[in-house]
């Protein structure tokens, strides 16, 4: 994040200008005047954003749909600093104690955020950071704080050239879906690996993508793109990761709603600790993006993985498919892949196949819902084990006043394993939880 802090140095000096060009409330368009793809094989597009990260000419529509009423403040380049105080009460079915299973708890929590905003016409710098302590109704003994950071800053070199840099990070107890943090375990949901479920422990996470987008020609655009995944386990049992992915892509425009893709990337999973590299190769060619109107779009495409894992070389198919619906109140992502993944925690290479769903829903301006739901279903060699993992839930959000909201929310979570050579990762578990924010300043009377 620091690298981040220095990008708003060069901008911290003047206030806000007139923000990038906003998208119309249908789609947005490239300097040609066509739609844009949205370079799915990008990092910055694979992982499941908070809030979109405005792309100038290369961005999709913004939708209201994919965003909180918390965001609106935060994200709106309108507002040059700002705060949020936050109260939660929870209960979750099961902490996941290891030798005390099936233990639940009341959980009362307390998160105050603060955020900054600073750009000029050609660029813009994020920040918002919190941090926040729980009280377990079960175990005073198990109370603790949490905190979280999210940076992002993009700069619009030309009409045809956009460079963007985000940064997450997260400390926090994984006993119940990480719930004070507005980046749950799910938002950390990987193209290359896993999160795994873990019995109750302390995880920091981080987060670091980089990408930069041209567009070459009126019907040709390519990018590159670049990663860095870190997580630490408090317990001894687990293995700490540090990835790195990098790799580019490029589109072509056969019609004003077809477009043809290809991508490379690489993956690097240095776990340390004596444990093996995990090296993932993955190509894609001849992919389809199908934009059937101004909001709907179908996606696939397939190529092959090669691996680099414990002295020898596999080989396997990937699939990357999808149907995305976007509109200026709505926001539809329906997804699914299939090719090797790193079982983070676990030093393990599987091959997986992963379905994820996401929807989000403005009514109105008091009113905001969202969905989410996510299937990971892997194997590991030689003895065929199985890892199942089923995450899902979802919430509202009601606008008392502009400057008061109110969350109501519920997740589930599920994990079992079958003949795997880890054992101990058994998880069924159900969060619930009530909240109020107050924010300052209030939402614009527009509600976004």
């Amino acid at each position: 994040m620091c690298v981040l802090w220095m990008a708003a140095m060069t901008m911290a000096q003047e206030p806000l200008e007139t923000p990038l060009e906003e998208p119309n409330q249908e789609g947005d368009a490239s300097p040609s005047g066509e739609a844009s793809p949205p370079g799915e094989g990008s990092p910055l597009a694979q992982e499941q954003q908070p809030v979109p990260i405005p792309a100038g000419a290369q961005r999709d529509t913004e939708s209201l749909g994919g965003q909180s009423f918390i965001d609106d403040v935060f994200q709106s380049t309108r507002n040059n600093w700002g705060f949020s105080l936050g109260a939660y009460q929870a209960y979750t079915t099961e902490l996941a104690m290891g030798s005390e299973p099936d233990q639940g708890s009341g959980i009362t929590a307390f998160m105050p955020r603060v955020f900054f905003n600073a750009g000029k016409r050609k660029s813009k710098f994020h920040i918002d950071l919190g941090a926040g302590y729980r009280l377990y109704n079960r175990d005073s003994n198990l109370n603790s704080w949490n905190y979280q950071g999210n940076t992002q800053y993009t700069y619009q070199f030309s009409r045809k050239t956009t460079f963007q840099l985000a940064d997450q990070f997260q400390s926090a107890y994984n006993d119940a879906w990480d719930f004070l943090s507005p980046y749950s375990s799910s938002r950390y949901n990987q193209y290359y690996s896993s999160e795994v479920l873990f019995n109750r422990q302390r995880i920091n996470r981080n987060l670091l993508m980089a990408e930069l987008n041209h567009q070459a020609t009126r019907r040709t655009r390519f990018g590159v793109f670049g990663g860095y995944r870190m997580y630490d386990y408090s317990q001894d049992e687990m293995v700490d990761s540090d990835a790195i992915d990098l790799g580019g892509n490029f589109y072509y425009q056969l019609a004003k709603w077809l477009y043809v893709s290809s991508s490379f990337s690489t993956y690097l999973n240095i776990s340390g600790q004596g444990y093996p590299e995990e090296k993932i190769y993955r190509v894609q060619a001849g992919g389809l993006d199908f934009h059937l109107g101004k909001s709907w779009r179908i996606w696939g495409s397939g190529g092959v993985d090669v691996t680099d894992f414990e002295g020898y070389s596999q080989v396997r198919e990937n699939i990357d498919a999808g149907i995305g619906y976007t509109s200026r109140n709505s926001l539809l992502n329906m997804t699914y892949r299939r090719g090797f993944t790193s079982a983070i925690g676990l030093a393990k290479l599987l091959e997986s196949n992963i379905v994820s769903i996401t929807l989000g829903y403005r009514f109105n301006r008091w009113v905001n819902a969202r969905l989410e739901s996510y299937y990971h279903r892997s194997f590991e060699e030689p003895n065929n084990g199985r890892l199942e993992t089923i995450t899902g839930g979802g919430g509202l959000e009601f606008s008392l006043r502009r400057d008061l909201i109110m969350t109501m929310n519920a997740y589930y979570q599920n994990q079992k394993t079958q003949n795997f050579s880890v054992e101990g990762l058994g998880l069924n578990r159900l969060t619930g939880y009530l909240g109020l924010q107050y924010v300052w300043p209030a939402r614009s009377r527009s509600g976004s």
